[in-house]
């Protein structure tokens, strides 16, 4: 991957959040990976990722970033660009392994996700797949639209102080965020899927052999 990845950082209410775009050559191989477990019985039981996880969501299954090495690349990269503008000071990614849990969700009408955080230091997601009928559903909730979405909760309600951030599902669209940071995703009503892969970071200073922060899951 010799291309420049683009991506922006948000600082909505503290925490940094990195947002980038990935390839639809690189969500298509995702996608076909995914395919192969989901619609198989035997793997989906075999790879079931969701005793570890906090959704109530029919299927979640594991799939290694390593299978999709495009994707393991351009992620690396994001990463250490991530760590470079928020905390360079406090630690170098030279100096730093970096290894990765990473899991696909698979969603359908009803499904959601409570508010949560993640065990590591680093945490991201990036959208593969939304139902056919998910945008006329969205539009039609001209009132606070959340359906489906991906919203990041970081303080609480004050004057000129926001604390959320709603993100509306973009195929190929991926974020990367502290892992402490409470999250959550709303139900949709529309039939398909709509399907995420999300990964968690964990970061350990290489000389000391110790991990950089750590979050509690769920």
């Amino acid at each position: 991957m010799d291309k420049q990845i683009s991506y922006d950082l948000f600082t909505p209410f503290g925490p940094r959040i990195m947002r980038s775009s990935i390839p639809q050559n690189i969500v298509d191989l995702v996608n076909e990976k995914a395919d192969s477990i989901l619609g198989d019985d035997q793997k989906s039981n075999d790879l079931d990722y969701s005793s570890n996880l906090a959704g109530n969501v029919k299927k979640e299954v594991a799939l290694s970033l390593g299978e999709v090495k495009s994707l393991e690349t351009v992620i690396n990269k994001l990463v250490t660009e991530y760590i470079m503008k928020t905390v360079a000071d406090q630690f170098k990614p030279e100096n730093t392994n970096m290894t990765y849990t990473s899991w696909v969700v698979s969603q359908y009408a009803g499904d959601f996700n409570p508010m949560h955080i993640h065990d590591s230091q680093l945490s991201g997601v990036f959208f593969l797949k939304v139902p056919p009928g998910y945008e006329e559903e969205y539009r039609r909730e001209d009132h606070y639209p959340s359906v489906g979405c991906l919203e990041f909760l970081g303080s609480v309600p004050n004057t000129f102080s926001k604390h959320n951030w709603m993100i509306k599902p973009q195929i190929g669209d991926l974020y990367i965020f502290p892992s402490w940071l409470s999250h959550q995703v709303y139900p949709f009503r529309s039939e398909g899927e709509r399907r995420s892969m999300a990964f968690n970071i964990h970061l350990r200073a290489k000389a000391l052999g110790t991990d950089v922060g750590k979050g509690i899951d769920k």
